[in-house]
């Protein structure tokens, strides 16, 4: 199952059925669907990518979700891109810890974090899916 909305001036939505797609291919399809709603040479674009793909990856690994969402939204100052997924509903995000530069895993929400300069949080929508939004200044 594959759902596109899109409109350039509000919002662009799109939702993967993990399994369908193969869980290891949704984030480098997130990275594509954010450069066709953007085109390949805007500023933001790189930033919204990472950010995509370490959440996409998160919810994967760490929901066991059936289905990803993924919207990107205007806002008057920045990109808000949210992911939801409904395996991890009612948790919150795993506190943040230093990784080191010896780690292999376990670096994503810094990442996150540092790109989003901390303009990000995860809450659970009025179905109890877990969203996680972030922002990035346009």
């Amino acid at each position: 199952m594959r759902i596109t909305v899109s409109d350039p001036l509000h919002e662009c939505v799109k939702v993967w059925a993990t399994r369908e797609v193969g869980p290891e291919r949704v984030p480098s399809l997130a990275r594509k669907e954010l450069a066709k709603w953007l085109g390949a040479g805007h500023p933001a674009l790189p930033d919204l990518q990472e950010i995509a793909s370490e959440l996409i990856t998160n919810a994967i690994l760490h929901a066991d979700a059936d289905w990803v969402r993924m919207s990107l939204s205007r806002e008057p100052y920045s990109w808000q891109l949210t992911v939801t997924d409904p395996g991890a509903a009612g948790k919150a995000a795993p506190p943040s810890r230093q990784s080191r530069s010896s780690d292999e895993r376990g670096r994503g929400l810094l990442i996150v974090d540092a790109l989003t300069e901390g303009r990000w949080d995860t809450t659970v929508n009025a179905v109890g899916e877990r969203v996680v939004w972030t922002q990035v200044r346009r």
